[in-house]
């Protein structure tokens, strides 16, 4: 999907909310990496319809805490971050 093509339907990526902001998972832009990356965030539950919360953004650069679900928090690195195309709530 093109990055107007992304704008137009609504969606952003998980490294663009802000803390609090709750966002529904439309799919992981993982590429070369999808056998790895993407398993591994379907097996934490940052999969399509889940809903997951920017819960902190670390400083200089770290990584965030994203809640997937009610109960998963799980850190992730930003370039890994903004790979996951997300419509917020």
């Amino acid at each position: 999907m093109s990055a107007e093509e992304t704008v137009a339907a609504g969606l952003t990526t998980l490294d663009r909310l802000r803390i609090g902001e709750r966002a529904i998972v439309h799919a992981i832009e993982a590429g070369i990496f999808e056998s790895g990356l993407a398993t591994r965030l379907r097996a934490l539950g940052v999969t399509h319809p889940n809903e997951v919360t920017m819960v902190r953004q670390g400083w200089f650069g770290g990584p965030f805490i994203v809640r997937a679900g009610r109960a998963t928090e799980i850190a992730i690195r930003r370039a890994e971050a903004a790979l996951v195309q997300v419509r917020p709530l």
